[in-house]
C-alpha cells in the first residue's frame, strides 16, 4: 500500500549553496544525537502557511510579489540551540544574527502578504534559526549548547521562497514553487 502525502508550504529565505555545506560541516563537527537535516534543506522559515489549495497558493505567490521585501542585507549563522528548550530538546538549531533586525522585519513581511492571502496571522514570535538535527526521543543538549563554539558562518540574504512541503510515509521533500529576489543594497 502507497502511503498518502500531505502537501504544506511555507514562505523561508534560501541559503547559497556553499553556506549550506559550511553549516553542514560545522554542524557535523559538533557530533549532534538525532536524525540531521541534509544540506540541501537548509532553509531559514519566515512563516508558515499549512495546506493551501491552488487559489490559496497563488493568493500568496501573488501577495509575496507585491510585497516590498527590501535589500539583500548580511548575516551570520551564529550558535546553537535547541526547541523547546536544551534540557528536552527535539530540535537542534543554529541562531542567526548581525542582521540588524532585518531578519524580523523580511519575517513581518512575509506574514501579511499570507495574511493577505487569507491564512490570517502567524501567532508564535518569529525566532530566526536554522533547524540542524531533528531529536526523538527529546534529549538533554545543555552540554552541547554550553560547549558549541558558534558557526561564525557570514551569508547574505538575497532571496524569499515558497515551497511546497511534500511529506510521504517518513520522507518529505521541498520543492520551491516561486521565488522572488531581495533588491541589491546599494
Amino acid at each position: 500500500m502507497i502511503a498518502p502525502s500531505l502537501n504544506r508550504y511555507f514562505v523561508a529565505l534560501s541559503l547559497r549553496p556553499e553556506i549550506r555545506f559550511a553549516v553542514r560541516d560545522w554542524r557535523d563537527a559538533l557530533d549532534l544525537p538525532g536524525r540531521p537535516v541534509p544540506p540541501e534543506k537548509f532553509h531559514v522559515t519566515l512563516r508558515f502557511v499549512g495546506r493551501a489549495d491552488r487559489v490559496g497558493q497563488e493568493r500568496v505567490m501573488g501577495a509575496l510579489d507585491a510585497a516590498d521585501l527590501g535589500p539583500s542585507f548580511p548575516y551570520r549563522i551564529g550558535g546553537l540551540g535547541a526547541f523547546p528548550r536544551p534540557r528536552k530538546a527535539t530540535v537542534a538549531w543554529a541562531g542567526l544574527e548581525g542582521d540588524g533586525g532585518r531578519l524580523s522585519v523580511l519575517a513581518s513581511v512575509a506574514d501579511e502578504a499570507v495574511a493577505s492571502a487569507g491564512f490570517g496571522h502567524e501567532e508564535r514570535p518569529f525566532r530566526a534559526h536554522l533547524t540542524l538535527a531533528r531529536i526523538r526521543p527529546p534529549m538533554d543538549l545543555r552540554a552541547a549548547v554550553i560547549a558549541a563554539p558558534p558557526a561564525r558562518i557570514r551569508a547574505c540574504a538575497t532571496e524569499v521562497v515558497f515551497y511546497r512541503s511534500r511529506t510521504a510515509g517518513s520522507r518529505t521533500t521541498y520543492h520551491p514553487l516561486e521565488r522572488f529576489s531581495l533588491a541589491r543594497a546599494g
